[in-house]
């Protein structure tokens, strides 16, 4: 307790003592400092002072350093501890006493910073060239199921023994021997390619699908029409597909932007079967988007990643 604190103690004992409007008495006034233990011409004695703190210690140069190691570094080289510090970093007043250190500040002093390499710089050219494409055909199966859309099953040379001997056990005449029907490439491809603004988002897949079928088929028997979302709104020189044409419609039908021209492709599909061509849609929407209309119209199948041969032949039906 200070000699403030017993000042205070010694006013309001005396307030406490002495009637409001008198003056105090001098002889209650000396007999409370005695209880307090306030000598008159001695300093009170002031029990918890803290002691001086010490005089700092003068640091020692920076090149005078004391190399401390772990036990084992004798044996193993230098290992992590293995430091050089200011004796002044050691002394009981540092905080961080009794922790290692992670790093050796002095271990390399010239080692110079590794410098960050520059990205590089691209040319206009390479701004504007056009990413890679990958198309939504497998390229390992691509040619197949191109195979599969095209090929027609027509009787080829070998006769269709089974066919012929019920035809003589039924007792029919004739004719013409029976053939058995292979899967053939001879009538060609025709495809009629959408570059409306519906498909706009698949043109490069239409090129990379028509070069398969031009390297599959041969350039020879193979045409490819262009049309602006309708059969009505042809290119300028286009052909109609031949007789005997496999069809292959490369279209949005409207589904992107929900205007599907239904009085105009039905019409259209029609006109083709009676010139023998089979007609089959590679659309590049799901499934669940496909009008009613439009698979009752002609075979559909997903232009996706998971199209498959057997996808194919499941649309195209018996007409494969």
């Amino acid at each position: 307790m200070t000699a403030a604190a017993w000042l205070g103690d010694l006013v309001r004992a005396v307030a406490a003592e002495t009637p409001p409007g008198r003056e105090p008495d001098p002889a209650l006034v000396r007999q409370i400092e005695r209880l307090l233990g306030i000598e008159h011409g001695t300093p009170p004695v002031v029990e918890d002072a803290a002691p001086p703190p010490p005089e700092p210690q003068p640091l020692p140069p920076p090149e005078e350093h004391v190399r401390t190691r772990m036990p084992e570094a004798e044996e193993t080289g230098r290992r992590f501890g293995d430091f050089e510090q200011p004796p002044s970093y050691r002394t009981e007043q540092d905080p961080m006493v009794g922790l290692k250190v992670s790093w050796d500040d002095e271990g390399e002093p010239d080692r110079p910073w590794l410098p960050v390499p520059d990205l590089p710089v691209l040319s206009p050219e390479q701004l504007l060239r056009r990413p890679p494409h990958e198309p939504l055909l497998r390229r390992a199966s691509t040619s197949a199921v191109v195979q599969a859309l095209f090929s027609r099953r027509m009787p080829d040379t070998e006769v269709d023994v089974p066919a012929l001997v019920e035809q003589l056990a039924s007792a029919r005449a004739v004719s013409e021997l029976p053939r058995l029907a292979h899967p053939t490439l001879r009538f060609g491809a025709h495809v009629l390619m959408d570059r409306s603004e519906g498909m706009s988002l698949f043109w490069r897949d239409q090129q990379a699908l028509v070069g398969v079928v031009n390297s599959v088929i041969g350039a020879s028997l193979t045409e490819v029409s262009v049309l602006s979302g309708s059969p009505r709104r042809m290119q300028r020189g286009h052909r109609h597909p031949a007789p005997d044409r496999a069809v292959l419609v490369l279209a949005g039908f409207g589904i992107r932007r929900g205007r599907a021209e239904q009085e105009v492709w039905e019409p259209y599909v029609r006109w083709l079967r009676r010139r023998r061509c089979r007609v089959v849609a590679l659309v590049p929407f799901p499934r669940d988007r496909w009008p009613g209309w439009l698979t009752s119209l002609m075979p559909v199948v997903s232009w996706d990643r998971v199209t498959t041969v057997g996808a194919v032949r499941a649309a195209l039906g018996r007409t494969s």
